[in-house]
């Protein structure tokens, strides 16, 4: 029923696979680089003052322009994040600013309302 194969056309088989199997365990030893890599640091640290404008989160003011006039996007609402008066928050394509302390409140759903929205913010109007 089985027909015995010769020793040549195993070889055939056997050939490709001790191929393959040479590959596969010299690929990983090849990746590997013996120079250890190289750690760039700042030629100079640059101190930045936080002015009254920017909220807690590190956000910019009401306009959302930075010192430099970079346009800076408030993080994502968060519904865990506890928010104080006068925090920033994006959320539903708008930028809300805490009325009030509050931890949960969605941005425009509550009343009273916990935030207002802040309109020509520079993260909505496309800077």
């Amino acid at each position: 029923m089985f027909k015995k194969t010769s020793a040549p056309s195993r070889l055939v088989w056997a050939l490709p696979l001790l191929v393959l199997a040479f590959m596969a365990l010299s690929l990983p030893a090849s990746a590997q680089s013996e120079a250890e890599p190289e750690l760039k640091t700042p030629d100079a640290i640059k101190e930045v003052e936080i002015s009254p404008g920017t909220t807690s989160s590190g956000a910019a003011g009401a306009a959302g322009k930075s010192e430099s006039g970079v346009c800076e996007r408030p993080e994502q609402w968060l519904y865990a994040r506890a928010y104080e008066k006068g925090d920033m928050a994006f959320h539903g394509s708008k930028v809300w600013k805490a009325i009030k302390d509050n931890t949960g409140d969605m941005p425009g759903m509550n009343e009273p309302p916990s935030w207002e929205l802040v309109d020509g913010h520079c993260a909505v109007t496309g800077q």
